[in-house]
């Protein structure tokens, strides 16, 4: 490396703000060939900001640089998170001045605060985040706040809800099946912002039982059903519905039965359990001397004591996704068409876009992968900027999202084809689609409180000035009330998944009956204390079994649940949970959740445990009303905390003649205040 160009790249060192976190280390030259290896981070100013091995950020005048690498920065330049919501706005206000159609008018600073934390982090900002925001004067504060809200912890907890309805996450089934170490791998690489294509690819392709590789959780999670199986991967990630012609040609598209066969010829070698001769005498052998050895140890067994239980453990095992060469896809034994006969063998052919060379990947699933997650596929990113869209807005530029089919149909084309194609630039950053999606003038404006109709809906005729009004998700509305509730709402993370590991994983020839009873004891406490009892740790569980009373109501749980974030509780949470009551599905559908209002969920804010739970002394929120920060009196610190805005005139007026200067009067304020509709939704 030329030492004048690093010479002057130190000696023009600044203070930067990182806008765009896709860049890469690569070689950077000047017009006079000095070179030195940096990262980019943003250009301001006429610099280009460059950061070097030793972590110094330094400016270098973009007009210096050698001509490749001038278009280098002007692409990332483009693809910024600034420049691309400037795009997106000026395509959005295109299509709203087309339709005659009026901006929503611009959110105030309190319900942007709301709002970027709610959809964002999943829960409201506190006091103190609260009056932070609104009490700044930085000129690029909101901005600011949505870098500070994708970086959070919060982040990850929400983002993780979203796949959870996505993907149908669940913690365990009805048999034996425990799936903690592919919840872990979901938000590990949300934490990582893995790129989404990378994502899907590793669900796809991945091999082995899920405490080896967590991935295979994907096709475990629908075991035996690998033709349901493929037709959820094709609505979930091609926006495409297929689930019909399996078993005949679809009446209302253009797909045949012998289309979907052939997709799923791809994915025919896959397997999801062991099997085989060889596998089953050894399994038959040794299960056989491991209930012997337990029977030897305590002869007054019964047939359900510790034999059949462990038969589950060792079937877990059984659990490996792997591909199997001898194994192909053949046409049903009902196949009806003039294409093929019941019993042919079906060859693997892609659905649209360019057909796949299977000789050039390590199986035809791998083939399959790489088709499904190319930039070169009309519909992977086009479904995933939807979906994403759809996160930010409330609704999709094309609904349904299952079944995107023609763009032109879609709310606004040309803004539909400038995201698909920024999504694909980005080599598919959610995190930075979603950062220039939260910077738009589009996405800040107020919420459209009236409509839209179905027909709109339907149609494909809402064109968003403003995102469409939602109410809380049960998680965004649990997590808000543990916000309400906790100093550190997020201070217990779910923690199963390493010892599950240590007691399930083992080669059952090395198993002697009386290291079975050690590990089915071992495994009857963690299901009972965390996975069935809720807890998110073994951790937790032992810090309540060893607390007060007291501590345990404050600190640990209220009414039978656990106070951790939603993303932290078992995958569904148990029927009768306040989540449940508000919409948590049950994850037997892609985006089963549900936002219709019931009678159950009045009554859990009028009657539930969780309102009152608010209103004991020792909550947060109470002892923010009784804090020395911020200027105002108990009622402004409680409307700050709960609706994130000042009280108004009227509002102070009823208040004060409403409540009494002891704590009852403030807590009937609390519950009060969290039974409105504005606490309710996101405007």
């Amino acid at each position: 490396m030329g030492r004048r160009l690093a010479g002057l790249l130190a000696g023009c060192l600044l203070a930067w703000t990182p806008l765009l976190s896709h860049a890469e280390l690569r070689q950077w030259t000047d017009q006079d060939g000095r070179s030195v290896e940096a990262e980019y981070i943003k250009v301001e100013a006429g610099q280009v900001h460059l950061r070097l091995p030793d972590a110094r950020v330094v400016p270098f005048p973009f007009a210096r640089l050698s001509a490749a690498d001038q278009e280098y920065v002007r692409k990332l330049f483009k693809l910024s998170p600034a420049s691309l919501a400037a795009e997106v706005d000026a395509l959005v206000n295109k299509k709203l001045a087309a339709e005659k159609v009026t901006p929503n008018p611009r959110t105030t600073d309190e319900q942007f605060v709301r709002r970027a934390y709610l959809e964002i982090t999943g829960t409201i900002p506190n006091f103190n985040q609260t009056l932070d925001f609104l009490e700044s004067t930085d000129p690029e504060k909101r901005r600011k706040l949505v870098d500070t809200l994708l970086d959070s912890p919060g982040y990850v907890s929400h983002s993780f809800n979203w796949y959870a309805d996505l993907l149908r996450l669940v913690s365990r089934t009805n048999d034996f099946y425990i799936f903690e170490h592919y919840l872990d791998w979901v938000k590990e690489s949300i934490r990582e912002n893995k790129p989404y294509d990378q994502f899907v690819r590793e669900l796809v392709t991945a091999e082995g039982r899920m405490w080896d590789d967590p991935a295979a959780g994907y096709f475990i999670r629908d075991r035996g059903m690998a033709l349901g199986n493929l037709a959820t991967t094709v609505t979930i990630f091609l926006g495409t519905e297929i689930t019909c012609a399996e078993c005949h040609d679809h009446p209302f598209e253009d797909w045949t039965q012998m289309d979907f066969y052939s997709l799923a010829a791809f994915l025919g070698q896959r397997q999801d359990r062991i099997y085989g001769k060889e596998w089953g005498e050894k399994l038959t052998r040794e299960r056989g001397r491991i209930e012997a050895e337990q029977r030897k140890r305590d002869p007054s067994l019964g047939p359900e004591g510790y034999v059949q239980p462990f038969r589950l453990v060792i079937s877990a095992n059984e659990q490996q996704v792997w591909d199997d060469p001898q194994k192909a896809l053949k046409l049903p034994n009902t196949y009806k068409y003039d294409d093929g006969k019941p019993g042919d063998l079906v060859e693997p052919r892609t659905l649209f876009g360019d057909p796949v060379d299977i000789s050039k990947y390590e199986s035809p699933r791998h083939a399959f992968a790489a088709w499904l997650t190319a930039k070169e596929n009309p519909m992977f990113a086009k479904t995933a900027v939807n979906r994403l869209w759809k996160r930010a807005f409330g609704l999709a530029l094309h609904e349904p999202m299952g079944n995107v089919q023609d763009i032109q149909k879609s709310q606004n084309p040309e803004l539909f084809t400038f995201l698909e194609s920024a999504f694909k630039d980005l080599n598919f950053n959610v995190k930075e689609m979603l950062r220039a999606i939260y910077y738009t003038e589009a996405w800040q404006r107020q919420a459209t409180l009236e409509g839209p109709t179905l027909v709109e809906v339907e149609g494909n005729r809402y064109h968003f000035p403003g995102p469409v009004l939602k109410r809380m998700s049960s998680q965004q509305l649990w997590d808000s009330f543990l916000t309400l509730t906790l100093p550190d709402p997020m201070r217990f993370k779910r923690d199963v998944s390493g010892p599950l590991t240590e007691l399930i994983k083992f080669e059952v020839e090395n198993i002697t009956g009386e290291d079975s009873v050690r590990r089915l004891e071992a495994l009857n406490q963690l299901m009972s204390r965390t996975i069935y009892n809720g807890a998110p740790s073994l951790e937790l569980w032992r810090e309540e079994s060893t607390a007060t009373d007291t501590e345990t109501d404050s600190y640990l749980k209220f009414s039978g649940s656990y106070l951790a974030r939603a993303s932290e509780l078992p995958q569904p949470a148990p029927s009768g949970h306040f989540l449940r009551a508000w919409g948590q599905g049950d994850r037997s559908l892609v985006d089963g959740a549900s936002d219709n209002g019931s009678i159950p969920q009045i009554l859990t804010m009028i009657n539930g445990p969780f309102t009152q739970m608010l209103i004991k002394p020792d909550s947060l929120i109470f002892k923010t009303a009784g804090g020395e920060r911020g200027t105002g009196d108990k009622m402004e610190k409680i409307f700050l905390s709960i609706l994130n805005r000042y009280p108004q005139g009227k509002e102070k007026a009823i208040c004060s003649r409403a409540i009494r200067s002891d704590d009852e009067g403030y807590g009937d304020l609390i519950w009060a205040l969290v039974n409105t509709r504005e606490f309710l939704f996101i405007r």
